[in-house]
């Protein structure tokens, strides 16, 4: 079993390491070692995404090992650094980096922000994925006024992202209640397909 050791590395370190162990190592077992949830949660997240089986081992003083068994993952091609759905032709991606919209009086700007979210499930195209980075993660953990409103436009098809360090930072890696906690790789590789980028 080939063991790589990923701890104390920063996002998106650990999924890129991983990627590639995976593909120069297939129908093989890998021992991927980590320190902090975050990575974690992403690298399983690619791992399975590329068909590989994830089993997860708490180990003493809070690391982590990850035994991956790559035998039916698939290759990705050069061209994607992280499989990630491309936003299909016309449609947008919202990035979203607070959790109020504009700059002021920051009552105004949560009024502006709830409204802008429920405006934008009425609108045509809906847009293809809306991440979260900074204090815009906010907007997906435990306590959110505007979970309802993001589980509607999930449930419309519209991928919801936040990122992984942010959540860790805030203390609300655990507390996500909509979407998928993604990593930078995963967040620049999104913007770079878009169609067109808003961001509120």
């Amino acid at each position: 079993m080939k063991e790589i050791d990923l701890r104390g590395l920063a996002c998106p370190e650990p999924v890129i390491r991983t990627k590639k162990a995976i593909e120069a190592n297939p129908s093989s077992v890998l021992a991927v070692l980590l320190n902090d949830a975050a990575s974690r949660a992403n690298v399983t997240r690619m791992a399975q995404s590329l068909g590989a089986r994830v089993e997860g081992e708490e180990l003493p003083g809070g690391e982590l090992r990850l035994t991956i068994a790559t035998g039916q993952a698939k290759a990705a091609p050069a061209a994607e650094p992280m499989p990630c759905g491309a936003a299909p032709a016309g449609r947008a991606t919202v990035f979203i980096r607070n959790h109020v919209m504009g700059h002021g009086d920051e009552r105004l700007g949560r009024i502006l922000m709830k409204a802008f979210l429920k405006t934008l499930r009425n609108a045509d195209p809906l847009p293809a994925d809306i991440l979260f980075v900074n204090n815009g993660v906010h907007l997906t953990a435990e306590g959110s006024e505007e979970l309802p409103t993001l589980q509607e436009l999930a449930g419309l098809g519209v991928e919801i992202v936040s990122c992984g360090t942010c959540l860790d930072f805030f203390g609300k890696l655990d507390k996500v209640k909509v979407g998928v906690v993604g990593n930078m790789l995963e967040i620049v590789t999104r913007l770079n397909r878009a169609a067109k980028i808003i961001s509120p």
